[in-house]
């Protein structure tokens, strides 16, 4: 099922461009006349909002898939804290013993890592978006690194 559903998104994906309406040439056209439009101070205010408003909706998004990986979506593929390999599975085989039926396994579970990792991803980047949307913060990439800067007025 995963690798029918991988070849109908990168068939649909490799269509894309082929079944597009427009020609790139125009598409680049009318980019380039919004970018001057917004360097001469028009239109700025609305990409700016909707920069911060979707980066904080990812950011939130992403925060709640980080939460949900280390607690609800807990998997027995990983192990949590110091618990030793194969933990999860003894407490599980030890449950067809009846004085051991009762065992709570679940807190032997580690968290899921790749929701968490995508959830981190989802999160750095609504963070992103978010300072790229606000007027008084600028980020400025260069050989030396990343500088983020944020003005405060009083």
């Amino acid at each position: 099922m995963r690798k029918a559903l991988c070849l109908l998104l990168v068939v649909g994906l490799a269509a894309t461009p082929a079944l597009a309406q427009q020609p790139i040439q125009d598409s680049a056209k009318r980019q380039a006349a919004g970018a001057v439009r917004d360097n001469a101070g028009q239109g700025t205010e609305g990409s700016s909002r909707a920069r911060l408003v979707s980066g904080a909706v990812l950011g939130l998004a992403g925060g709640a898939a980080i939460i949900l990986g280390t607690t609800a979506l807990r998997t027995s593929k990983t192990e949590s804290g110091n618990t030793p390999r194969g933990a999860y599975d003894s407490c599980i085989a030890l449950k067809t013993n009846p004085v051991y039926r009762a065992n709570d396994c679940d807190g032997l579970k580690g968290p899921n890592t790749p929701v968490v990792i995508g959830g981190l991803a989802a999160a750095a980047a609504g963070v992103t978006l978010m300072i790229l949307g606000s007027s008084a913060s600028s980020v400025e990439f260069g050989a030396g690194g990343v500088a983020l800067r944020h003005r405060v007025k009083f």
